[in-house]
């Protein structure tokens, strides 16, 4: 039970990673709560954990595929992969400084519509596969995520959905509406969330 405590913990911090950073596509979600309400804005939040989901899991079978390779490779693996993702989260923590724009707003639609529309949305954001990939390489071998993976894929779903209707939420409840210094804040702590498993990933290797 407590190794697979510990590789359900390992799968939340996982999808609170890659979810806290605050981009266009949470922005959205706040707007889609505010324009359709809670439960439309619910149908948003699960698509986006979904396509969280079928990445994280396409990031498990690929691992699993190249784990031979990385196996010979001892430590080197796991230290290439922490400052990949200290240089992600840096990288996010840098780009603060010049915010992009939260993008077009949505219309009221449909549930299945704006399900559709969210899965396509994040879908075609290649840095959370990537991310994916680069933190199941950084993830010791002795957690057992390979041992326990859909725990793993469980609680980054998990992780992703909560934060997604919390910021569905916000759009409901709160009139949409998050100052700069809100987006930067949340953003930081996502992005410091990144480079801290980096850190922790480089020194159990070198450990």
């Amino acid at each position: 039970m407590g190794a697979v405590g510990t590789v359900l913990g390992a799968g939340l911090l996982a999808g609170w990673g890659v979810a806290v950073p605050l981009g266009a596509i949470g922005l959205l979600l706040v707007r889609e709560g505010l324009t359709a309400g809670l439960r439309t804005g619910a149908v948003a939040a699960a698509a986006v954990a979904a396509v969280d989901g079928v990445y994280c899991t396409m990031a498990l079978v690929l691992g699993a595929v190249a784990a031979p390779l990385l196996a010979t490779w001892g430590a080197a693996s796991q230290v290439l992969a922490g400052v990949v993702l200290m240089v992600m989260g840096g990288a996010g923590l840098m780009r603060l400084a010049t915010p992009g724009r939260p993008g077009a707003a949505l219309r009221r639609r449909p549930a299945g519509r704006v399900f559709v529309t969210f899965v396509g949305l994040t879908a075609i954001n290649p840095t959370t596969l990537a991310y994916f990939l680069v933190l199941t390489a950084a993830i010791p071998s002795a957690v057992g995520v390979q041992r326990w993976p859909a725990v793993f894929v469980a609680g980054a779903v998990a992780a992703s959905l909560v934060w997604q209707l919390a910021l569905v939420a916000v759009g409901a409840f709160w009139g949409g509406r998050i100052s700069d210094r809100g987006q930067a804040v949340l953003s930081g702590c996502g992005f410091g969330l990144v480079a801290l498993l980096g850190v922790a990933a480089v020194g159990t290797a070198l450990g």
